[in-house]
């Protein structure tokens, strides 16, 4: 099976690529995946899951995603006639839209954070003041169709990056009279990868690390991601394989090893198999060096 692991987002005409109120009501698959640019996620209907930085969030009405460029994540949302899957996203490049943001420090602070911060909050509840979110973004899609985009696209960023500066602070006011979460056993299992993906893997050594049995640790990261295990680590080692790719000139075979495949000759196949291309052609396309 072939993932569609990156997503590349076009910034040539526009700084941004705008996406206003998509329905999916039937077929829709989640799947990992990253792109070069940064993304809000507004949800206005649908029930599901978020997985991105080893968490996992509460799809809902209301919620707010923000995704760091080539920050691997997923949405997974059962839909249906009944219960369909509407949200806005929007798409845009960090550096043209970033530099409006000097002249408001505090703002400027927030979204270095969001873009490059390791452990911050990446869902925001605003399931109370959604009706207000959501009026922003209908204005917001009124100036894409009057062609005021220029002006009013980093004024559509600032009023964002405003509410999730409020919602931050609330949250933090709130921390001091509450413990936080217990972490769910996907995000353990999640971290726990993140830890071991350059080695071979041993579900055995994984499942008594977190005191739960094999087939019980595979069962609880399906049901809680909407995944199973093995997808979850291939697209991490692959994604980390495009990397090395990219940014070195190590062999094909080093990188393999580097990633948990010690078998070059699996290793490029499953590359293939993932990516579409050879780890050599993905070089020769991608490399940056």
């Amino acid at each position: 099976m072939k993932y569609r692991l990156f997503e590349s987002i076009l910034f040539d005409l526009k700084p941004f690529h705008w996406t206003y109120r998509r329905i999916s009501d039937h077929n829709f698959k989640g799947f990992y995946h990253w792109h070069q640019g940064c993304e809000f996620l507004f949800v206005h209907r649908g029930q599901g899951r978020v997985i991105v930085n080893q968490q996992t969030y509460e799809l809902k009405p209301g919620m707010l995603f923000f995704f760091q460029p080539f920050q691997l994540h997923k949405v997974h949302v059962e839909v249906s006639q009944e219960t369909p899957y509407e949200r806005s996203i929007l798409h845009f490049d960090p550096i043209s839209q970033g530099k409006n943001l000097h002249t408001f420090p505090g703002l400027n602070t927030l979204f270095n954070r969001l873009q490059n911060g390791i452990y911050d909050k990446q869902g925001f509840d605003f399931s109370d003041r959604s009706h207000y979110v959501g009026e922003m973004f209908d204005a917001y899609n009124q100036s894409i169709i009057t062609n005021n985009w220029k002006e009013d696209c980093p004024l559509f960023i600032m009023q964002i990056l405003s509410c999730i500066r409020v919602n931050t602070q609330n949250l933090e006011t709130s921390l001091h009279h509450n413990k936080l979460r217990s972490l769910r056993y996907s995000e353990k299992i999640m971290q726990w990868i993140e830890e071991h993906y350059m080695e071979t893997f041993d579900l055995e050594k994984l499942s008594i690390e977190l005191h739960l049995s094999k087939p019980y640790v595979s069962r609880i990261f399906k049901r809680e991601t909407g995944s199973n295990l093995t997808e979850y680590l291939t697209v991490r080692r692959i994604k980390q394989a495009c990397h090395l790719l990219q940014m070195t000139n190590n062999s094909v075979e080093l990188i393999g090893e580097q990633v948990g495949i010690g078998n070059v000759s699996y290793f490029i196949h499953l590359f293939k198999k993932t990516i579409g291309t050879t780890p050599h052609q993905y070089r020769l396309s991608h490399q940056v060096m």
